[in-house]
């Protein structure tokens, strides 16, 4: 049984005149590769949330989740440290949505959809042979949700062997804390490429299997 947890980091907003929308736009998987290794990155998430983010509280609310904006680079490096053998891969992709042809920004739903794709090809698959549960953070409607299922199915299923079930869950990081995993390292490629920041991705370089960054020249 394998297990793929995605996140985003960014916004699909393209009105750089009136608004502020994030320059970037970074979808990032986690594919974690066996029942142990999932079950350990839920106790390890645990682990640092008690021992680095729940101690010495003047008040008594309970931080659940770790959010890269509120982390130090030293509790990174800490879960990271934790995690580091256990058995998971990272893929990212990201582009500059200011070189976005007009007709993409026009239609976000194809745009994120295709980038969603782009990905998946890039996904080691061949590891998976009975089951594969994809959890995405709970932020789409019910028509978003079905939407977002179907194009998933359709464009995993013809890669995997036909015996293989292929589970979808939408849920929150506060229940499938895995998701706090994704979200650490997806806003990390986010910065790296809106900060040219370099010092969280030489830590867990090791782990990222596929990164790409699109729409990096300035569209003609």
């Amino acid at each position: 049984m394998k297990y793929i947890y995605l996140d985003e980091s960014g916004d699909l907003g393209f009105d750089f005149e009136n608004k502020k929308p994030s320059d970037f736009f970074t979808i990032t998987i986690i594919l974690v590769k066996d029942i142990e290794s999932n079950k350990a990155l839920k106790k390890e998430i645990e682990v640092v949330l008690k021992r680095k983010l729940n101690t010495k509280l003047k008040s008594k609310r309970i931080i659940k989740e770790i959010k890269w904006s509120k982390t130090t680079l030293e509790i990174k490096k800490y879960l990271y440290n934790r995690v580091k053998n256990l058995n998971f891969d990272i893929y990212s992709i990201s582009f500059n949505k200011r070189n976005v042809y007009d007709s993409l920004q026009n239609n976000k739903p194809r745009l994120y959809n295709y980038f969603v794709k782009q990905l998946i090809d890039n996904v080691d698959f061949s590891e998976v042979q009975t089951k594969l549960t994809i959890v995405l953070d709970k932020s789409k409607n019910k028509e978003q949700i079905k939407d977002c299922n179907d194009y998933l199915i359709r464009n995993i299923e013809w890669i995997l062997p036909l015996e293989v079930n292929i589970d979808i869950i939408h849920e929150n990081s506060e229940v499938y804390k895995q998701l706090q995993i994704a979200d650490v390292f997806c806003y990390w490629f986010y910065e790296k490429h809106n900060k040219n920041k370099t010092d969280w991705f030489d830590i867990f370089s090791e782990k990222v299997k596929y990164h790409d960054l699109w729409y990096d020249k300035a569209k003609k």
